[in-house]
């Protein structure tokens, strides 16, 4: 046989031989992914004891989306009793524990993360455990066991970055344990989930070799969206500096003394207010923490217009929840704000006149808002699969 001939049928053997080993490759994988055994920690998520709602509400639909994905063949829940109400009727592939677990608080949580959580891993032995919250523990010795640590910021950072120019909003020992925890998840992690390219950019700063996916964040309620028809404003509050409420105040304050109808407007606000912050006057109307229900009610039946001031982000949800309820919302200009949301509803928080410009045009408007098209739970669940592979 001549030798070129030779070389090109060694040429087309290697060929078929590397082709054989891909498919041989992708059929395991398939086969793994089928028969995943998955884990997921809700155990110390809860609504009226978290300090992040965003993360509560992360947590909640990332396990309902895991549900619904073919590919896992068990999913394992960690629970409490305050969220197994919401997976009472779960499918036969589905295994609820600790639903009669309280929900841990203080060092309990610590005590959970750090001990609690891997003690259940290694019972049940999955193939991949997530945790929405992001932190992984100090020592695992979870066996085979992966990990997917959601995490979801690094507003630690943005403290630091301030100094003692602005209060922190934790004692100095827990925004040591935050930090500790979240720079362990980007070296110690088999892969670290996120909502926006802007974290997986903070990530990368940290730990260049972090395995970093962006899955966004999924809504499974239907977008029901209605022209605005109330005359009142919703204005999103918190206690932690970072959300800008004493600024918020002010320039809202503002907005409505030029109002012609100034009398006759209400201004809603939800969450928690800082310290020694009091509301400007009797038109100011103080919600705390609502249930979705309710917080729906006022989107859709009362408000015109939402607002939400905000010097640091991971994600911003609130605007985009409004959006799809129908209601427009104005947001700070920041880099996963922008992500997210359309430019028309962005202010730069450094100028007023470009602040009450943006809302008395939104507030005029009587057009439905622009509302780009978010994933569903079982849309980023499917990601966050492909993500460990």
């Amino acid at each position: 046989m001549p030798r070129r001939q030779s070389k090109h049928i060694d040429a087309r053997k290697k060929v078929r031989s590397s082709l054989r080993f891909k498919l041989d490759a992708d059929m395991q994988m398939c086969q793994i992914l089928t028969d995943m055994k998955l884990l997921i920690s809700l155990t110390d998520q809860s609504f009226t004891a978290t300090k992040s709602v965003g993360i509560f509400n992360v947590s909640m639909g990332l396990a309902r989306g895991l549900m619904k994905c073919p590919e896992v063949k068990e999913l394992h829940i960690l629970g409490n009793n305050e969220c197994a109400a919401a997976f009472a009727n779960c499918p036969a592939h589905v295994h609820l524990h600790e639903l009669r677990r309280p929900v841990p608080k203080r060092f309990g949580r610590i005590l959970w993360d750090q001990w609690g959580l891997p003690a259940a891993i290694r019972n049940i032995a999955p193939d991949w455990a997530i945790l929405p919250k992001g932190f992984p523990p100090f020592f695992p010795r979870i066996g085979k066991t992966k990990l997917a640590c959601y995490l979801h910021d690094v507003i630690w950072e943005y403290y630091e970055k301030l100094g003692k120019a602005t209060a922190s909003p934790f004692p100095a020992h827990e925004m040591v344990y935050f930090r500790t925890l979240s720079l362990r998840a980007l070296t110690k992690a088999d892969v670290v989930l996120t909502s926006t390219q802007f974290n997986k950019q903070r990530y990368l700063e940290y730990e260049p070799k972090a395995h970093v996916a962006v899955v966004g964040i999924g809504f499974d309620t239907p977008v029901r969206q209605t022209p605005p028809h109330g005359k009142d404003v919703l204005f999103y509050t918190s206690p932690f500096p970072h959300k800008l409420t004493a600024l918020g105040i002010s320039r809202l304050h503002n907005w409505l003394s030029r109002q012609p109808d100034a009398d006759s407007i209400r201004i809603h606000t939800i969450g928690a207010l800082p310290p020694n912050t009091e509301l400007p006057d009797a038109r100011w109307v103080k919600h705390g923490r609502v249930p979705q229900d309710e917080l729906h009610r006022l989107m859709t039946g009362t408000c015109r217009v939402a607002v939400y001031f905000s010097a640091y982000e991971g994600f911003g949800m609130p605007p985009v929840e409004c959006l799809r309820a129908g209601l427009p919302c104005i947001a700070s200009d920041l880099p996963p704000i922008r992500e997210n949301i359309p430019p028309s509803y962005l202010f730069d928080n450094a100028d007023e006149a470009a602040f009450i410009h943006t809302l008395s045009t939104v507030y005029r408007a009587s057009a439905l808002p622009e509302c780009p098209t978010y994933p569903t739970w079982e849309t980023v669940a499917q990601r966050c699969l492909r993500a460990m592979m």
